[in-house]
């Protein structure tokens, strides 16, 4: 047996030598094939299939509150500390609170964020140091001393990996604190943090946190289920607890009156999962594809091999020898293919984790592992049965009448032969038909995203987070007096058309939902909410957001005693639909926030009216915005807004310089876009990052798709008419106008291109409706895109087979006849 496989494989690797090119296309379209699925497999695993580094991360849950009607929202320090003493079906709760924080060194001040974390945070996700330790019972008290562990990632950036960073001070703002451990790679919970410190040691400009219960920002909670509780089951516990807590609060949890759970892995991954698998099934369908072409390119093969099965069967080879022969051909193949495609993976996923570290979740635990080798190699076995076994049944049953016959007509041809390559190019078109569908709505839903108006220029606009320096600038007017030398500084630079400062910039994801008590509006029931914008007068001209009526915001309404309110048309139509808001009393309760005057509401009367300002990206619907001056309300940190003339990028070099120059413990780099200078439009590439990569790998594949079944197309229709060559040629002796042969050749593309247009829409329909989360403005049923794919491929596949049927409009038919 040993002995027939050596004799068999040596056989084989000759014949292949002697067609380099059947070879080579081979080779090429399992790479490519397999290197698609095997990267894309790769993200799965790594995103999604790989376990979370924590202990026993299956039962460890994210948890919010939930309201009866609103939807959710994160759960207060309060309310976690009740959550915490009354609930038992946990083994533990922990809260986490983000905050950032200014780290000092050789290389200058940089923002980073800290996570502030309850006493049982290790414990519960079960984080192990790869150096030194977590937080010690003393550390974790209010009077205990300043330490933290620090992420893997911080460790190796800012701290060159040394080993001995145990016990080594750094300083945060105007604190010095110990580092005491540093976590794993891959441990990064919450995303955002780069180190974590006991939330007993809070800044005391942040200690409001721990007994406000109205405050539901930046912050986490996360608990351990008890062995054999459901998660059903402990979120209903958790919700009656969270009932009674409404009942005993009206104030900020009136209707809070249940609790979410969700797997923890799930709150990480966030949406990514549709997404993956989709494109695994794309990329799937693509080596599907492949793998019919080279199964016609095989079936073509074995015909023209005919002659020599045939003188082997006839010298006592059975059907049995015939078919391993063809199959170690095939695996010999799909080995070298696959080899090549495992390699293409390799470098793909590394491309990906250089350049878009942020698109998805996780991204940076991808790897291509022992399961993911596996995985290809497991398409390459399949791609070998998928090309290689119809072909090999095929070709192994040689007709020795035929096939022996010197010049026999169509030999090794056959009407089976015919129907089997006319069936699977009617799946290849149709397969084509499913991703040019898909891809097209995904182009479409880009384009109805792009159109969509931000309400701002985001081009040519740098913003800056300014957080003054503790305690030198505790004081609130010195902070607004650093704010204003920063502005001046600022806006005297070479290259600056205009400079504003406000509290929250559009894009950044940061916002301050605020209740509201407006004129005309008195319904108890009705909770009035707005987004709380605080300014200087510069900010509208400096966005560019369109004055529609009344007058923005003055250097005289930076007074004490000024009550101007601009608002935007959201916050009209919800509150004042077809009235002129010009003259209107509003009162701004503002959110229970640490650091800034929140005893007393602001009162102010409408001065203005501004365009709609998509705050949170062009996904997402306007919400209404009440904008003050920032003086009535001085913040803890601003964000510095500057339009440029220049290009943006040129200029955050310079600009980096002024603000050093006005004060050299400000932070102007940092680690992630919202901690140093960045281009506003930065922001919203970020946020479309996702969705560009999702169109642009799924247009890439359906495109190869496309091309794969043209390649297909053209190489059967070509073969046909060399199969055909005589009877051409025959036809043409006999009269027949070039006409009637090109309409002879074409009618059986226009059969079998019709047959994939009919299946490959139906197709379309059934497996388009799972894309209906990544689409924006368009309906997966769109008729425009259907009919625009329809008539495309309609055209490819006429084209693809107008080149062999013109060629076969020139057959001499001397020639072709002479040869009979």
């Amino acid at each position: 047996m040993i002995d027939t496989l050596g004799q068999d494989l040596r056989y084989g690797l000759r014949a292949l030598r002697r067609n380099p090119g059947f070879a080579l296309a081979t080779i090429l379209t399992i790479a490519l094939g397999i290197g698609a699925n095997t990267a894309i497999f790769s993200l799965i695993r790594g995103v999604l299939l790989r376990p979370l580094p924590y202990l026993e991360a299956d039962r460890l849950v994210s948890i919010r509150e939930q309201h009866v009607q609103e939807g959710e929202r994160l759960a207060s320090y309060p309310t976690f500390e009740d959550w915490r003493r009354e609930t038992d079906g946990f083994d533990g709760l922990a809260f986490i609170r983000g905050s950032t924080v200014i780290l000092k060194g050789a290389d200058g001040p940089e923002q980073v964020i800290a996570g502030y974390a309850s006493p049982d945070f290790f414990r519960i996700v079960g984080a192990v140091p790869v150096l030194g330790r977590t937080f010690s019972p003393e550390e974790q008290r209010a009077a205990g001393p300043d330490v933290s562990v620090i992420s893997y990632a911080l460790w190796q950036r800012r701290f060159g990996g040394e080993s001995a960073v145990i016990g080594r001070s750094m300083r945060l703002g105007d604190r010095t604190v110990t580092i005491v451990g540093v976590m794993p790679p891959g441990f990064a919970y919450p995303e955002w943090a780069a180190l974590w410190m006991p939330i007993a040691r809070l800044p005391v400009s942040e200690q409001a946190l721990l007994t406000a219960r109205g405050l539901h920002t930046d912050s986490r909670v996360i608990g351990r289920l008890r062995p054999g509780l459901s998660l059903e089951q402990a979120q209903a516990r958790l919700s009656a607890i969270a009932g009674r807590l409404a009942a005993a609060y009206p104030a900020e949890s009136a209707g809070w009156t249940r609790a979410r759970l969700s797997r923890l892995t799930e709150d990480v991954i966030g949406d990514s999962r549709s997404p993956l698998l989709i494109l695994q099934a794309t990329v799937f369908i693509v080596l599907l594809i492949g793998c019919a072409n080279l199964a016609n390119l095989s079936l073509a093969r074995g015909t023209a091999r005919s002659r020599e099965l045939a003188v082997r069967t006839a010298l006592g080879a059975s059907r049995g020898r015939l078919i391993q022969q063809l199959l170690i051909e095939c695996a010999v193949l799909t080995l070298a293919g696959g080899i090549a495609g495992v390699l293409i993976a390799t470098w793909a996923v590394a491309l990906l984790r250089s350049t878009m570290p942020e698109v998805l979740p996780r991204l940076t635990e991808v790897t291509v592992d022992r399961w993911v080798l596996g995985f290809g190699l497991l398409l390459s076995a399949l791609s070998a049965v998928a090309f290689g076994l119809l072909p090999t049944l095929r070709v192994s049953r040689p007709r020795l009448t035929d096939a022996l016959a010197e010049g026999g007509w169509q030999a090794g041809s056959g009407a089976a032969g015919s129907r089997t390559r006319g069936l699977l190019i009617v799946a290849e078109v149709a397969l084509a038909m499913i991703l040019l569908v898909g891809a097209g709505l995904l182009l479409k839903s880009f384009a109805r995203l792009e159109s969509v108006p931000l309400g701002f220029e985001a081009d040519h606009l740098l913003t800056l987070r300014v957080i003054p320096p503790t305690p030198r600038y505790d004081d609130p007017d010195r902070a607004v007096a650093l704010y204003q030398r920063l502005q001046a500084a600022v806006a005297a630079a070479p290259g600056v058309e205009a400079v504003a400062l406000s509290n929250h910039v559009p894009l950044t994801g940061a916002s301050m939902p605020t209740r509201v008590a407006v004129e005309g509006q008195s319904d108890p029931e009705t909770e009035l909410v707005t987004l709380f914008r605080t300014i200087s007068p510069e900010y509208f001209e400096t966005m560019r957001i369109p004055l529609l009526k009344g007058r923005g915001l003055t250097a005289a309404d930076l007074a004490a005693s000024s009550s101007a309110v601009v608002v935007n048309q959201a916050f009209v139509r919800r509150y004042w639909p077809g009235r002129d808001p010009i003259g209107k009393r509003v009162t701004v309760f503002k959110s229970v926030q640490p650091r800034a005057d929140f005893g007393q509401p602001l009162d102010g009367i409408v001065v203005g009216l501004v365009g709609d300002v998509r705050h949170f990206g062009q996904e997402t619907d306007v919400v209404p915005e009440a904008y003050l001056p920032y003086l009535r309300n001085p913040p803890r940190w601003v964000s510095l807004v500057v339009r440029t003339k220049l290009d943006p990028e040129l200029m955050i070099v310079p600009l980096r310089r002024v603000v050093l120059s006005v004060e050299p413990d400000l932070p102007v780099v940092g680690d992630g876009l919202w901690t140093g200078f960045a281009p506003v439009e930065s922001f919203l590439v970020q946020g479309r990052a996702p969705r560009t990569l999702n169109t642009v790998l799924l247009a890439a594949f359906a495109a190869t798709a496309l091309l794969l079944a043209m390649i297909g197309l053209y190489g059967v229709v070509a073969y046909m008419v060399v199969q055909r060559e005589r009877e051409i040629g025959l036809r043409i002796a006999l009269g027949a106008q070039r006409a009637d042969v090109l309409k002879l050749v074409l009618r059986r593309t226009i059969l079998l291109g019709a047959g994939g247009l009919a299946l490959g829409t139906l197709g379309a329909l059934l497996l388009t409706r799972f894309m209906a989360s990544l689409l924006f403005g368009v309906t997966s049923t769109d008729l425009a895109t259907f009919g625009i794919v329809m008539a495309a491929l309609a055209c490819v596949t006429m084209l693809a087979a107008y080149v062999p049927a013109l060629r076969a409009t020139r057959v001499d038919p001397m020639i072709s006849l002479r040869s009979d």
